[in-house]
């Protein structure tokens, strides 16, 4: 199982830091960095990640206010919050972390065996879960129940306002909401690479960045992408850079 990331700090050896521990667990993705809070709480909003590092000192030297009330801004738009791993320089906001019910509170600079057994306890809250949590769509449309199996899906596609899931078998399931709908219901490995399409990653074969496509396997149709959400193809094929043999 894969989880997404996004790091939240303005000092570039905490971030640096961060990833280079991060190299160490092949199952996390970096899917944004932002040295500000108001860019990344925008970046939550658009990916959806797993975890967030947070710097809580952010931008908040001389104001008294922790960056902890990210978390209540965040809970006016999504129902489920990622986890957060809160970053200081100080023990001083500890004890307003845990009202928060943060993962884990983390001083810097980071001490990588510290970190990693955050990751660890991380990785047992999601083992934890239901296998089966995301697994299934149900498409109700009055009385009619359509499910999807998000396993089985290669791609979707925006048609006005229905969405077309294109599975595996060649077969189309279609779905009267907004693509945008199912962007902010589907697991983190669905990415959006156009405004009328998102591809199951997991899918992809191939990345052609001069004619801005990719290519899913099971399928001979080239799903284009955009230079607004090319930003996501990068990250789609640096994931894949990693954990591949490269031969140039």
């Amino acid at each position: 199982m894969e989880h997404s990331y996004v790091i939240i700090d303005s000092n570039p050896d905490t971030v640096y830091a961060i990833q280079l521990a991060m190299e160490n667990f092949n199952n996390f993705i970096c899917i944004g960095i932002s040295p500000s809070e108001q860019e990344g709480l925008d970046i939550i909003l658009e990916r959806n990640p797993s975890l967030v590092f947070l710097n809580i000192e952010l931008e908040h030297s001389n104001s008294g206010i922790t960056g902890y009330y990210m978390l209540d801004a965040l809970q006016k738009y999504v129902d489920i919050l990622p986890q957060f791993i809160a970053l200081s320089t100080t023990a001083k906001y500890a004890i307003e972390g845990i009202r928060y019910s943060i993962l884990d509170y983390i001083m810097t600079p980071i001490d990588k065996n510290v970190l990693r057994r955050t990751l660890f306890r991380f990785r047992k809250l999601t083992f934890n879960k239901p296998e089966d949590i995301n697994d299934t769509l149900c498409l109700k449309s009055y009385g009619d129940y359509k499910f999807v199996n998000t396993n089985e899906v290669l791609f979707l596609k925006a048609d006005n306002n229905t969405t077309d899931f294109v599975r595996v078998n060649g077969s189309t399931v279609s779905a009267f909401k907004t693509l945008k709908f199912f962007q902010d219901s589907l697991p983190e490995h669905f990415i959006r690479i156009h405004n009328s399409y998102i591809v199951n990653s997991h899918y992809i074969s191939r990345i052609h960045f001069g004619k801005s496509q990719c290519t899913m396997e099971h399928s001979d149709v080239a799903v284009p992408f955009s230079k607004s959400y090319r930003e996501n193809v990068e990250m789609i094929r640096d994931n894949f850079y990693k954990r591949s043999l490269v031969i140039a």
